[in-house]
């Protein structure tokens, strides 16, 4: 099937437009218009429906599937032995607005004004974004997000998930809701049916899942485009057994933004949090096995950025494996994260690719998947990032290509084969090889001064394209 270029626009108007100048463009353009109903239903049919599960937090090692042992992940481990599991997959930020803002729009975050994660007076994504969401709608995709937005509270916000694409929203706008009262840090009651306030009661993670599942029952006979991310395992750090600690009207942008629990229980918690996210996968993955869908169906599983090890008197809390450093850091920790694809038939069985890949990669790999042609070099809304498709079905390589990270005006990181470079608060650049030095231990800038600069020179030229005129 040819690959078509949509605009999120559609041009069945214009079709419908032009069949009333003649009793012969009449019949050309209903014939034309029956073509096309027919083509969009075939299409349709053979187009996969895709799923894409984005944690929050979790770190490299909370897997059992990349090593981890605290937590039971039965699911995600099975999902990584049916499909492919990815090594080398990064968040485009340490945090979890840049992040999503990367991975909804396909192009680095600074692009849409979303360097930082967002409080509640941010307005978010800029009028105009193109989503996800905004594509595959454009395409014939029903379209739902059901959990954590963070790209966008206010009311008044052009960001708002039903503004993006998106046919159906259910859940938190904003980030660290209190997994039972759903109460944000500022005291405000914060989840929503579409741009309502819904009264909906429930652990989070399990409301999330339900949604999800709904979801794909209601549009079984349809393509579909499902966003599901999860609250779990960002604080509070609560589980399903927590009675609600927050009330509206309190302040909790403070050290009770953690949640309820001592120190010394947080290992626990942390994995009943991580297993109840898992357990949500398998529900969706059991529910398209039950409807016939699996075959016809691809998820991909990742993070949003890296996990927290130690936080406010916490410690333990999230594992990164043998990565160096944290969330918010720009050291592998902060945001090499799991990214498992999984397609039965499409993508081979317990295979894995350290392929360097990226979350603003996941769009273009989505529209390819479905056959619609990416905004052309030169668009203003052209990709970042690029369709993984080929590395997915065929296991062929990705084209080398160097990547960015900005977390702040002190925190930057270079990527270029196996060369890092990591700028923090401002101190001397230190450099890596990742592919003798995956943990980050040895700094190579004194010798090798050149690799240094050839990197600086990129970073340069790179942040040159977001300075103001």
């Amino acid at each position: 099937m040819p690959r078509k270029s949509i605009s999120p626009t559609g041009n069945e108007a214009a079709i419908r437009r032009g069949a009333g100048r003649s009793r012969v463009g009449l019949r050309l353009s209903a014939v034309l218009l029956a073509w096309l109903t027919t083509f969009h239903l075939v299409a349709a049919a053979e187009r996969p429906n895709i799923i894409l599960i984005v944690a929050d937090d979790l770190g490299y090692g909370d897997l059992g599937c990349y090593g981890g042992t605290k937590a039971r992940t039965p699911h995600l481990d099975q999902l990584a032995r049916e499909g492919l599991r990815l090594t080398d997959f990064h968040a485009n930020g340490s945090s979890c607005s840049p992040t999503r803002a990367a991975l909804l729009t396909g192009r680095y975050q600074q692009r849409s004004g979303v360097d930082s994660a967002l409080s509640e007076k941010s307005p978010g994504l800029r009028a105009g974004e193109r989503t996800m969401a905004t594509y595959l709608k454009a395409a014939g995709y029903a379209t739902g997000v059901f959990g954590k937005w963070h790209l966008g509270s206010r009311p008044d916000s052009p960001a708002l998930p039903n503004r993006q694409g998106f046919d159906e929203f259910r859940g938190a706008r904003h980030g660290g809701v209190d997994y039972t009262s759903h109460v944000d840090r500022y005291g405000r009651r914060d989840w929503w049916h579409n741009e309502e306030p819904s009264d909906e009661e429930g652990y989070a993670t399990e409301l999330s899942t339900k949604h999800a599942v709904d979801f794909i029952e209601r549009h079984r006979s349809e393509p579909f485009f499902l966003y599901l991310p999860h609250l779990a395992i960002h604080f509070p750090w609560m589980t399903a057994e927590d009675a609600a600690y927050r009330k509206p009207g309190g302040d909790y942008d403070n050290a009770t933004k953690v949640g309820p629990h001592k120190p010394a229980e947080i290992g626990e918690v942390m994995r009943k949090m991580i297993e109840s996210l898992d357990d949500g996968v398998g529900r969706v993955v059991e529910t398209l096995r039950k409807l016939g869908l699996e075959k016809n169906t691809s998820i991909i599983f990742t993070s949003d950025n890296g996990g927290y090890v130690r936080y406010s008197g916490f410690f333990d809390i999230s594992s990164n494996g043998v990565l160096k450093g944290q969330k918010i850091g720009l050291h592998e920790g902060g945001h090499r994260v799991p990214c498992i694809a999984w397609w039965p038939g499409r993508i081979a069985a317990g295979t894995e690719s350290d392929a360097l890949t990226m979350t603003m990669d996941l769009l273009p790999t989505f529209l390819d998947l479905v056959d619609v042609a990416p905004p052309p070099s030169g668009d203003p809304w052209a990709f970042d990032g690029v369709s993984l498709k080929p590395l997915l079905l065929r296991n062929e390589p990705v084209a080398a290509r160097t990547l960015f990270w900005r977390a702040a005006a002190d925190f930057k990181a270079v990527r270029s084969g196996p060369w890092k470079l990591v700028i923090e608060h401002g101190a001397a650049p230190r450099l890596y090889r990742l592919d003798r030095d995956l943990p980050e231990k040895h700094d190579l800038a004194r010798s090798d001064p050149q690799q240094v600069q050839e990197l600086l020179a990129k970073l340069a030229d790179w942040e040159r394209q977001f300075e103001k005129p």
